[in-house]
Parts: C-alpha cells; sequence; structure tokens
C-alpha cells in the first residue's frame, strides 16, 4: 500500500486563449520518495508520503508530458486491504509552467480537481477536475493509474 494521491497529472490549455477539454485523458507513473508510518492502537497505520509522477497523453502541450510532485497521507485500515488517501500536488509542464491540484481516493481509484488561481503560464485560469484509477501496484509501491477529465482555461 502507499500513497496513492499521486494521481491523475492532467493539463491545461495554451496560455494564448480560452480552451476546454471533455473526457480526455493519460496514464501516470507515480514513485514515492519518501514514506512515513505510524501504528495507531486500533492497528491501522497513519501514512504519510511524497512522491513524484510523470503523466502522458496523445494530447498537444501543456498536456503531453507533466511532472507532478505530491504529498499526503494515507489512512489503511488493521487489514491491511482497504484505506483512503489525501494528497495535495503541484504538476509543472515541461516548460516550467505551474499548476496545483488536490487528489482524493482510496486503493481502487479517485477524483481530483485543478486548484482554481494556481496556474501560471500555459496553466493560467486552469479549472476543473476528473477521475483515476490505479492499473498496477508495484512491490516498490511505485503507482501506474489512467485517469480522465475535463477542464478549461479563462
Amino acid at each position: 500500500m502507499l500513497l496513492l494521491g499521486s494521481s491523475a497529472a492532467l493539463g491545461a490549455a495554451a496560455a494564448a486563449h480560452a480552451e476546454q477539454f471533455k473526457d480526455k485523458g493519460g496514464r501516470s507513473v507515480f514513485v514515492p520518495l519518501s514514506i512515513e508510518d505510524a501504528k495507531q492502537a486500533d492497528g491501522s497505520i497513519v501514512r504519510r508520503a511524497s512522491s513524484t509522477g510523470v503523466s502522458m497523453t496523445d494530447l498537444r502541450f501543456p498536456f503531453d508530458a507533466m511532472l507532478s510532485r505530491c504529498t499526503g497521507t494515507t489512512i489503511i485500515a488493521a487489514d491491511g486491504k482497504s484505506g483512503r488517501t489525501r494528497s495535495m500536488c503541484e504538476a509543472l509542464s515541461s516548460k516550467g509552467d505551474r499548476a496545483a491540484y488536490w487528489v482524493v481516493g482510496d486503493f481502487t481509484g479517485g477524483r481530483y480537481e485543478w486548484i482554481e488561481g494556481t496556474g501560471t503560464g500555459a496553466y493560467a485560469g486552469l479549472k476543473g477536475g476528473g477521475t483515476y484509477k490505479i492499473k498496477t501496484v508495484m512491490p516498490d509501491g511505485s503507482v501506474v493509474l489512467d485517469w480522465s477529465g475535463s477542464w478549461q482555461t479563462d
């Protein structure tokens, strides 16, 4: 189990004019950078983790390749089979544009939403969100996920 909030890194539109995308998506791979576990009296675990990930799509810049850095907390049930996660992430385009999004989910998937007003450059005016599904959890805690969503810029 790991910080599953390494969600969907999704793009924004070109800075020159407003754009809108509906039901577009891609695949992301996230790798844990640090993990701190605190076992609770009831047997559950509170996991604080940071991760970095790369998202790839067949869309044009700034959607084509994006780096995400996420920090969050996962509550893992005593049985180790279920839990929930909350994360904050910063997205970075291949040209240095930035935006932030939050992620909520469980061990199968969840949802994300862009935090309005955090975008710079190609991500300015970004709003929207979507969902993600966990495809694979690797033995080292890395995650492969598929995401889709709708978003727009002003």
